[in-house]
């Protein structure tokens, strides 16, 4: 655990006091006491087991009151990495997490291969000649269905496996069915309202309280979470016309002009409260959390520059090569969803659909 990030936990003694003051402790609740305490006996499978892990949204208060210094904030954060690791079946978010020097090379030599890829995608060129001379066309094409594919499937198994452990030996409920959809309308529309995450604000002494909504983390995360859900349907949309809309007024332009804005300020923002440490939450942030950030800026900013270059039509080196940057940094993006701190978007909605059913 201490590998992923978190410090002293076994300096825990359960008083509990971590309960007390977390805002989304329920009544009769060990959230989150109980995991640290399966951190502390190393109840690995337990742990894993149980979807709290996933609804903490780190505002830091337990940290703060701890009299041990036990920090369940920085602990809990580790847990998730942890958790995504052991459901990932390769092996590869384990060295990502736990290893920096692996994680800046691999990110890199991926940069490589996405950019190797791009200048096939002209066969006339002289660059997608002499590269086919040495490797077929054929071959670069499966190579890259290849490993769609496999990142596609450890996405698919590790949230599978995640729904097994949350769910096995769960006694059966009566109406199920009905149980069930609650569930997942609850889910749905805690992640719509991020109702949970505005709930670690409400303190009388928080940093927070008297900020205007738009500055608060839950309206920040929620700016990133939809701005890169619009870019994605704006890009989809955009390779089933087979029409990249170049037209300023076409809705799939409109969707992602907006859906960039929202996610640039969110990345920016985050960016901006990292730097400054404005509060425990923002304090320990590790390489994941800059690469992460720092991709989902980059990937808005060339974004933007490119729909200006298309729309005045200025087509030259320079614009080229940052098309190039937007194209490989966004595919490393969606690549890495699985295996990166972008994981959280698979994992914490199961998690709350879990939460919701066992409260059926």
């Amino acid at each position: 655990m201490q590998r992923y990030g978190a410090s002293d936990f076994t300096a825990c003694y359960n008083c509990g006091t971590c309960t007390a003051v977390c805002n989304l402790s329920e009544k009769n609740s060990e959230f989150p006491r109980k995991l640290v305490r399966y951190g502390v006996l190393g109840l690995k499978e337990e742990a894993l087991a149980d979807p709290a892990i996933w609804l903490c949204y780190a505002c830091g208060s337990c940290s703060e009151t701890c009299p041990r210094g036990a920090d369940p904030k920085n602990y809990m954060a580790a847990l998730r990495r942890y958790a995504v690791a052991r459901m990932e079946p390769t092996g590869l978010t384990r060295l990502l997490f736990t290893s920096n020097p692996f994680s800046v090379v691999f990110t890199a030599l991926l940069a490589v291969l996405f950019a190797f890829f791009m200048l096939t995608v002209k066969p006339d060129h002289v660059i997608s000649r002499w590269i086919f001379d040495w490797m077929p066309e054929e071959i670069i094409h499966n190579l890259g269905m290849g490993l769609f594919i496999f990142l596609g499937l450890s996405m698919v198994v590790g949230g599978l496996s995640m729904l097994v452990k949350l769910f096995k030996g769960k006694p059966a409920q009566e109406k199920r069915i009905a149980s069930l959809w609650k569930a997942f309308v609850e889910t749905v529309a805690e992640l719509i309202s991020m109702k949970r995450f505005r709930d670690c604000d409400a303190d009388e002494t928080s940093y927070w309280r008297d900020k205007p909504a738009v500055l608060k983390p839950w309206f920040v995360h929620l700016t990133i979470m939809w701005g890169f859900i619009g870019l994605l349907l704006a890009t989809a949309l955009d390779f089933i016309l087979k029409d990249p809309a170049t037209t300023l007024w076409l809705p799939t332009r409109l969707i992602g002009t907006a859906a960039g804005l929202s996610m640039v300020y969110g990345a920016t923002v985050s960016v901006v409260y990292r730097l400054k440490k404005v509060t425990m939450s923002y304090e320990d942030s590790r390489l994941a959390d800059w690469l992460f950030l720092g991709a989902l800026w980059l990937a808005g900013i060339t974004g933007f520059w490119m729909e200006i270059a298309v729309t005045g039509d200025y087509s030259n080196d320079f614009n080229r090569i940052i098309f190039m940057i937007h194209t490989v940094v966004s595919m490393e993006l969606v690549l890495l969803f699985a295996f990166s701190k972008f994981a959280h978007a698979i994992y914490r909605p199961i998690a709350l659909f879990a939460h919701f059913y066992g409260k059926k």
